[in-house]
This record gives C-alpha cells, structure tokens and sequence, in this order.
C-alpha cells in the first residue's frame, strides 16, 4: 500500500521470489518450522522512528488478534507465533513445514506500535496509520475520500525496490456509495 510496507518485497514476474525491503535479510530454517528476518537499520516511520522487532511482532498479534479482520486469521492460520529475538531481528514460527510460509511472513505490512498505543485496535478509523510508506495521509473524509501526500523523508525512496516508484505528489481516492454518481463522476 502507499502507508504500510512488507518485510519482503514480491516481484510481480517471479511468484515466488522476495527481495529485501524492511528486512535486508531472510534466513529460512533447516527443518522449515520458522523463518527469521533481520531488518534494515536504515527502514523508518513517516515519524522517523525506526522499524524495530517489536513493531514487526506487534503487527503480527495485532493482526491476526480479534480485533482484525479474519482474513489475516486465515491467511496466518499456520504461523503459530513471531518472537523477538533482538532490536532488529523477529522470527515466526510455524505450525507445520510449508514450502509458501516464507514468502506469507514476508508480505507482512508493518505499523508503528505507536499508532495502536493506548487504543484499541478496531477503533482506529479516524487515525491515520504510521507507516513507513513512500506517503502519509494528507486528509480524509470518512467514506468520502482520502488524499495521500508523498512522504519527503521516505527511508526506500533509493532502494532497488523502489526506486523510480511512487511520483505522484499527491493520490487521492473518492469513494462513491452510488454507481449513477460514480460513472458521472468519471
């Protein structure tokens, strides 16, 4: 998204190849029960925070707790746990060997644990996500519309997985409730 960035970035020819996104390191485990990411000390919030294990964990319980859709529930359903092995290294732990969790923890999009912090969760429709995407939300109206503005301390904007990505100053999304409206609009 223009907010929130995986550990691992999939190319779109190669189904299953990540590159280094977040994370500038994957290290998939002998018996195939876990993989463990080492991230970038470079990757950062819009905040200019850095991204630590702790925030890549905290997405993962938040995510995948009651309080999110249950489709990352499904989709995470055998990825038992992530474990903070230091500041910059997490490791999730699988239920059973896979030959695609690797490449499903990658994909993970990581939030700063200070967006959630004090809130709950599933209350958070009004605040905007801290992320460490190429954009920060300028302004939004509640199923009206969103306008992203790009973020001019974007940590990846010279990483090979972005760079020449994400030009727009500005993105903006209008949402229209009718299909009439929404054609005219157009």
């Amino acid at each position: 998204t223009l907010l929130l960035e995986p550990l691992m970035v999939q190319s779109a020819d190669e189904p299953y190849s990540v590159y280094a996104h977040l994370a500038e390191d994957i290290q998939f485990a002998d018996d195939g029960l876990s993989v463990t990411f080492r991230l970038d000390p470079r990757a950062r919030f819009s905040n200019g925070d850095p991204v630590l294990a702790e925030d890549v964990k905290f997405s993962f319980d938040t995510l995948k707790s009651e309080k999110a859709h249950p489709q990352f529930r499904f989709y995470w359903a055998d990825i038992k746990q992530a474990t903070v092995v230091d500041e910059r290294t997490v490791r999730f732990d699988f239920v059973k060997q896979n030959p695609e969790l690797h490449l499903i923890a990658a994909q993970m999009q990581v939030f700063s644990r200070k967006w959630v912090e004090g809130s709950e969760f599933d209350k958070l429709t009004r605040t905007p996500p801290i992320g460490s995407g190429p954009y920060t939300v300028e302004k939004h109206r509640l199923g009206k519309d969103i306008t992203y503005v790009r973020d001019p301390d974007y940590w990846a904007r010279d990483l090979n997985t972005r760079r020449g990505m994400f030009n727009f100053e500005r993105v903006s999304y209008k949402y229209y409730n009718d299909e009439t409206v929404q054609l005219d609009a157009l």
